[in-house]
């Protein structure tokens, strides 16, 4: 049976709305935490233009011109030093994450849906409409290897630091597993409905899934499945934090933002602050702030626990 999420009350909590796009934020994603505790935040738009952000308080830092097409996909590089951008102009692009350079576009036949760095800021892994997941090499951009073709088109690629394997998932269910030191796929994983999107956990162990109106979970180290449960709307995004205690889930059909107890696998809060679906979500590599992007055109960050002192969020002293 599904979860009850009714009649549970919204929770308030005072949520940094982070302007600078004009259409559909579609992807988000943290990077790795650097000097001094600080993390840095990317969005994908359809706008075309990838903006990056201070990751503890939104604060715009720069902006990547160069797309002529939605953006659907961009990501950090585990150095933060190059960006990687995928765009319904048929090219995946990899910028100076610095000076916002670009620095090299891998040509594709088709709309491109998804990248990543593939180990390391010199190889891209990349997936689209033609159903193809392909790598490349920054240094020989025009050849590429076709690593495998999924039945449906690649909705989503993710690299697991942790066990040096990329993860490609299609719009229909399956899951693939890849090694791309082969390479070649390890393992299929299968959702029970269409895969809205998967997500990592800031350190590579644990593939979440949202697939209709089910939220899944594979421990990436044996790739068991360790969470599978039904919630009574359709679920776009379940991102899971790193200490694996909370879930957040965005709704493809209402404007919420639900968070869910890990264990328990109850809704212990309800968020509501976009205007639009919520298309994306993602947790900061400590845990203390998650980002949601929506069909409104904002990205908002939110405390993971509300009332602490962080970033922006100040406690008020009477």
């Amino acid at each position: 049976m599904p979860a009850t999420t009714f009649p549970l009350p919204l929770t308030q909590q005072i949520s940094l709305a982070c302007a600078g796009h004009t259409r559909p934020v579609v992807q988000l994603s943290f990077s790795n935490t650097v000097a001094n505790n600080h993390y840095y935040l990317i969005s994908a738009c359809k706008d075309g233009k990838p903006i990056l952000r201070d990751g503890s308080t939104g604060d715009w830092l720069g902006t990547f011109l160069g797309h002529k097409g939605a953006v659907w996909s961009a990501m950090l590089s585990a150095n933060t030093l190059r960006a990687v951008t995928a765009s319904a102009d048929y090219t995946v692009k990899v910028w100076n994450a610095i000076s916002g350079q670009e620095l090299v576009s891998f040509l594709h036949n088709n709309i491109v849906k998804c990248a990543d760095f593939a180990g390391s800021d010199e190889l891209v892994i990349t997936g689209g409409q033609d159903k193809a997941v392909r790598i490349f090499d920054v240094n020989r951009p025009d050849v590429s290897t076709t690593v495998v073709t999924h039945a449906a088109s690649v909705r989503s690629v993710k690299w697991s630091s942790h066990r040096n394997v990329a993860i490609s998932a299609d719009t229909g269910r399956q899951i693939n597993i890849i090694d791309v030191r082969a390479p070649s796929v390890v393992k299929t994983l299968e959702a029970p409905e269409n895969i809205a999107s998967i997500s990592l956990t800031s350190d590579g162990r644990m593939l979440s899934c949202a697939a209709g109106r089910r939220i899944l979970a594979w421990d990436i180290d044996s790739f068991d499945l360790v969470k599978d449960f039904a919630v009574d709307y359709d679920v776009s995004v379940a991102a899971i934090n790193p200490a694996r205690t909370r879930i957040v889930v965005g709704g493809r059909s209402d404007l919420l933002i639900r968070s869910c107890d890990f264990e328990s696998e109850k809704q212990i809060a309800t968020h509501k602050g976009h205007h639009g679906p919520v298309h994306d979500a993602c947790f900061s590599p400590d845990g203390h702030v998650y980002a949601t992007g929506s069909e409104d055109g904002t990205v908002r960050l939110w405390q993971a626990n509300p009332g602490s002192e962080y970033g922006l969020w100040k406690t008020r002293k009477i």
